[in-house]
């Protein structure tokens, strides 16, 4: 095969690969626990691997396809290696790298998310090829929000929205409208870089029915975010194209949509507590927001503990996935009422002083700062349109204001190195192309080769014990749980199972464990379930339990849930009063 040939096959081979990303926010994963979010997760590093063992082989060919280096390049590079080094001296670096299934991320999922702008980066080199790309996005994001509608209307239902708020298929509400904000943000790159106008209508009503969607997911943090974005958008666009008579009726349109948003909202203060918004589930979660309203309060108690936590440790913070620590140290009892655990500090700006520190704040924050500069330079070079640089400048402050209530997944992770990679990448354009050297093409072709076969047995052997058996523990997780319903010997099987599914032995062990420690505790209640098979069990689970705290004595959930099991099993073994006191304490 020709150096041309492969060249051409790596690279659609990464395309291929990276054009089904954006589809992966549609699937839930019913077999696999959390199925929101570990199905997505494992896809996008299966994905992502596979196409870094082509992008190595495209490098090895051609040099040109090596990293555009620019200000956005060395921010998401220097983010990476402060989070990096936060986590190897944070409180527990297994977890940090690793995380769990029921956020997935930890520097595992940062580090990809950087391969991923590496890659995009240096394989879509054309304008054309960005907007094929943006447009599988909002397409995508046009699917999740038909879900959301069907949730509406009952057909579907909404697992942690309820009866007044739509999660779509993402699963949360506010993550949903996080979501949306940023799938709102590639579409209107695409409205301003339409040439026909029917194009133009269709984006349009595309973006007016993700802001629907939004409505309906009654997100306060989106909703305050979009009254701070649009104005600014607004502002910016007068003073953009305030000598420009082509603009003249577009400014009049700009002007009115001003007035109507102050008018509305003033008008919203005057009757929030009229029965017709008091009585609308949506309505009445935007007029009774105030410090007082319990989760507007348990954010200041949450944000009161992470404070303490950061100034504990204020350079490298605690590495990734270790906030339980914090909140467990500095808990507040006043949060009684709120939800036992919060894993998170729910605000971007504290997530990231617990996670990494003052540093990891800087280094998340320099990748804000390099987007803004590199917009401003294209925009002076005028390889992006001016109005569509307004977008990109106003978007990122609106999934800012919005992450200081909320926090970052991987739906909105991807697509905001997404736009960092889109916006390097046309900054890089945006100079001159440097000519690579001529080499020998027979040469290259056998380099290339070499280096795709030792990528593959490398990221071959990454994907079966990053991924595949993570997958098949996180199934055998759901697996246990409907063994407890065999009619034949539910103790025998659930503990065959539970078996099974801890020798995979990866980083989903402690959410085998919970589930174990949870079934336990439900079994020792059974009176149709012999005390011998009890005490197996039992035994079987506070062991497991044990050995986990041997190697991780910190983790807090760890000792209450094997207090639990040894205080409901008291009955079975005396001495297990003594070891539940000690767990406790």
């Amino acid at each position: 095969m020709s150096k041309q040939q492969l060249t051409i096959l790596y690279g659609w081979g990464i395309k291929i690969l990276v054009f089904v990303i954006p589809f992966l926010s549609i699937w839930i994963a019913k077999s696999m626990f959390f199925p929101y979010i570990t199905g997505r997760n494992f896809g996008f590093r299966i994905l992502v691997e596979l196409a870094l063992v082509l992008w190595v082989g495209l490098v090895f060919l051609d040099k040109k396809f090596l990293p555009r280096r620019n200000w956005i390049f060395w921010a998401v590079i220097a983010f990476v290696a402060v989070v990096g080094i936060a986590d190897f001296f944070g409180v527990n670096a297994y977890k940090s790298f690793w995380s769990n299934y029921e956020r997935m991320e930890g520097f595992l999922t940062i580090s990809h998310m950087a391969v991923y702008f590496l890659i995009l980066t240096s394989v879509f080199r054309s304008k054309r090829e960005w907007m094929t790309y943006f447009n599988l996005f909002v397409f995508a994001g046009f699917l999740v929000g038909v879900y959301g509608i069907f949730q509406k209307l009952g057909l579907r239902e909404a697992i942690q929205g309820g009866e007044n708020r739509i999660d779509g298929t993402i699963g949360n509400p506010t993550y949903l409208a996080a979501y949306l904000t940023l799938i709102i943000a590639l579409t209107s790159v695409l409205f301003f870089n339409a040439k026909k106008y029917w194009l133009k209508i269709l984006y349009a009503l595309l973006i007016a029915f993700d802001f629907l969607i939004i409505y309906f997911s009654a997100t306060r943090g989106a909703a305050l975010s979009f009254m701070v974005a649009i104005p600014l958008f607004l502002v910016l666009y007068f003073w953009f194209f305030k000598n420009d008579e082509r603009e003249i009726l577009h400014r009049k349109i700009a002007m009115w949509v001003l007035i109507a948003m102050a008018v509305s909202t003033v008008g919203f203060i005057l009757v929030k507590n009229q029965p017709f918004v008091q009585d609308n589930a949506v309505l009445s979660r935007f007029a009774n927001i105030s410090f007082g309203e319990k989760t507007v309060r348990s954010r200041f108690m949450i944000w009161g503990i992470s404070w303490q936590g950061f100034l504990e440790r204020p350079i490298l913070g605690w590495g990734q996935e270790n906030y339980l620590q914090v909140f467990a140290k500095y808990y507040n009892p006043g949060l009684y009422d709120q939800e036992p655990w919060f894993d998170r500090s729910h605000d971007i700006i504290f997530d990231w002083l617990i996670n990494a520190g003052i540093l990891g704040l800087l280094a998340y924050l320099s990748m804000f700062v390099a987007l803004f500069y590199a917009i401003l330079r294209t925009l002076k070079t005028k390889f992006i349109d001016a109005k569509e640089c307004l977008i990109l400048l106003v978007i990122p402050i609106a999934y800012f204001i919005q992450n200081i209530f909320v926090f970052d997944n991987y739906n909105t992770y991807v697509l905001f190195f997404t736009i960092l990679a889109y916006v390097g990448s046309q900054y890089a354009n945006s100079g001159e192309e440097k000519e690579t050297e001529q080499r020998d093409a027979s040469a290259d072709v056998f380099r290339s080769t070499i280096a795709v076969i030792s990528a593959l047995i490398i990221g071959g052997s990454m994907i079966y014990f990053w991924n595949i058996r993570p997958i098949a523990q996180s199934q055998g997780i759901i697996n246990s749980l409907m063994a407890t319903t065999d009619a034949q010997d539910p103790v025998g099987a659930t503990l065959k199972s539970f078996q099974d599914t801890l020798s995979y032995n990866t980083f989903g062990n402690s959410e085998v464990l919970e589930q174990l420690g949870r079934v336990s505790s439900l079994l020792v209640n059974q009176s149709n379930i012999s005390p011998q098979s009890k005490a197996q069990f039992i035994a079987f689970a506070v062991a497991e339990l044990e050995k986990s705290l041997a190697k991780f004595p910190n983790d807090i959930r760890g000792h209450l849930f094997a207090g639990d099991v040894y205080q409901g099993a008291q009955s079975l073994n005396a001495g297990y009063f003594l070891k539940a006191r000690a767990h406790f304490k």
